[in-house]
């Protein structure tokens, strides 16, 4: 629900990105309210068979119209893509591409599109979590000592996972890469 509400703060955002975290509450809760408007609707009478739908549905799509343009355009930024790519919805089935670019992963770091939303702090849209939250949102914390704070770096990373902002596997892969970096 966090991704759908920070895509919704970020109505009219087309510059930077948004991970997969964003992009896909916002897509599942956008679904979910229109199926519910379309129920409404044709249990009041105003859709039918021919025509889906009524004043319910047209003011749930209007209301995230805008909202589903920019946070699709910030979801291409995350994949380094242009937002102007969005246009391929108006070509039959080659539309459907946008969904695969949706479920790619990110380019680690940063792009020229702006920093990566997963480890950059203090970024609008980065997970909610700004940078007074916790410790910096790098793969790997240093310690003032220098050392890495390993412990602290694991709770960040396993947060993340518990809160749908890294999959299973990225959380694997950055656990692995904190440990490395910790023994050397």
């Amino acid at each position: 629900m966090g991704g759908y509400v920070r895509a919704m703060q970020q109505y009219a955002v087309f510059r930077g990105r948004a991970s997969r975290g964003e992009f896909w509450p916002f897509a599942a809760v956008m679904l979910a309210l229109t199926l519910v408007a379309l129920a409404l609707d044709t249990a009041t009478g105003q859709g039918t068979e021919k025509s889906p739908g009524g004043v319910l549905t047209a003011l749930v799509i209007l209301a995230h119209l805008i909202p589903s343009y920019a946070v699709t355009a910030r979801r291409l930024h995350d994949t380094d893509r242009s937002g102007w790519m969005i246009l391929l919805v108006l070509i039959p089935l080659v539309g459907l591409v946008l969904v695969v670019f949706a479920c790619l992963r990110g380019t680690p770091g940063p792009n020229h599109y702006g920093p990566d939303p997963l480890i950059a702090p203090g970024v609008i849209g980065n997970r909610g979590m700004p940078a007074a939250e916790g410790p910096a949102l790098s793969p790997v914390a240093p310690a003032a000592s220098g050392r890495v704070d390993v412990i602290a770096e694991l709770e960040r990373l396993g947060r993340l996972r518990r809160e749908g902002h890294l999959s299973e596997a990225e959380f694997e892969v950055m656990k692995a890469e904190t440990l490395t970096k910790s023994r050397s």
